[in-house]
């Protein structure tokens, strides 16, 4: 299933959906992602002022030809914060398909976008493969590098090739531990020796060459999403039309703030301005459709 990371003014994230489920917002004033863009706060960071950097600037990489894929996470910067994770598999990039795009291309993509750092859409692509030692304990497979760490070598006939290893796939976990450092990832290996090994890998050529039902669902449920936000926005400005229809200055200014709100994401702004257009009881209706319940 995608999760979406979501980036708000002053750079605090929240993550829209996790392996283990969702996570509710805090109580605070929040646009509704139904009429606005949705941007909910969670974690305060300083960011860069543009998407020169991007994604380095933001602690992480990218690699891959198309698919592009997350290879690594600094811990603490406000891609940890966000909770992307190697081995994550970029899906959207500010609401786009970018699903087949390459690297190089995604990262000239979001250096582009106006939006810092860009909202981004992603599903994870680690699979688990158990590996049961040979007569001598082995497994049959080495590892060079570093964030990641990337299978050198695996014969066909080892213990590990026949579990579906290849050279030129990436190892992110060890025994549901992720590992970024040779030194940690081999000594827990050797560790393992004469049991049964499980290993988090990234395949990105094997992602490279299909195309998965999976996909093809995730997309077809975010048409879903799109056409009901659509919905929502229209009944928005319906419920405008019915309160402000005899307001044409209150109705302009109104939507004046809610564009500029668009292009600069100030919620602080949004939400300090909205009470001083939106001022008796009836209009307070308009207020509650524009924050998160």
């Amino acid at each position: 299933m995608m999760r979406r990371f979501l980036k708000s003014q002053k750079g605090r994230f929240s993550l829209r959906q996790s392996r283990s489920g969702s996570r509710s917002a805090s109580k605070d004033f929040y646009p509704n992602p139904q009429v606005l863009r949705d941007f909910p706060l969670n974690i305060e960071l300083a960011l860069p002022a543009t998407n020169q950097g991007w994604p380095e600037d933001f602690g992480f990489k990218l690699g891959g030809d198309g698919p592009s894929y997350i290879l690594s996470v600094v811990e603490g910067s406000s891609a940890y914060m966000a909770g992307l994770q190697p081995g994550d598999q970029v899906l959207e990039i500010d609401g786009q398909n970018v699903s087949s795009l390459s690297t190089k291309a995604l990262i000239a993509l979001a250096q582009t976008l106006k939006t810092v750092p860009p909202s981004i859409g992603v599903v994870s692509r680690i699979e688990q493969l158990d590996i049961t030692p040979g007569p001598d304990g082995r497994f049959g497979f080495t590892i060079v590098g570093d964030c990641p760490l990337l299978v050198e070598d695996c014969m066909l006939n080892s213990p590990a090739g026949r579990s579906g290893l290849r050279a030129g796939d990436y190892v992110m976990e060890v025994n549901g531990i992720p590992v970024k450092h040779h030194e940690m990832a081999a000594a827990m290996i050797k560790a393992s020796q004469g049991r049964t090994l499980r290993l988090g890998v990234l395949r990105m050529n094997r992602w490279q060459k299909r195309t998965s039902s999976s996909m093809k669902e995730t997309y077809q449920s975010g048409d879903i999403v799109r056409q009901d936000r659509k919905h929502k926005a229209l009944e928005f400005n319906k419920k405008v039309e019915e309160i402000l229809g005899e307001e044409p200055m209150v109705k302009e200014r109104l939507f004046d703030l809610l564009k500029q709100y668009a292009s600069e994401r100030d919620v602080e702004q949004l939400a300090s301005t909205l009470p001083e257009i939106l001022i008796n009881e009836e209009h307070q209706q308009l207020i509650d459709s524009i924050r998160y319940h």
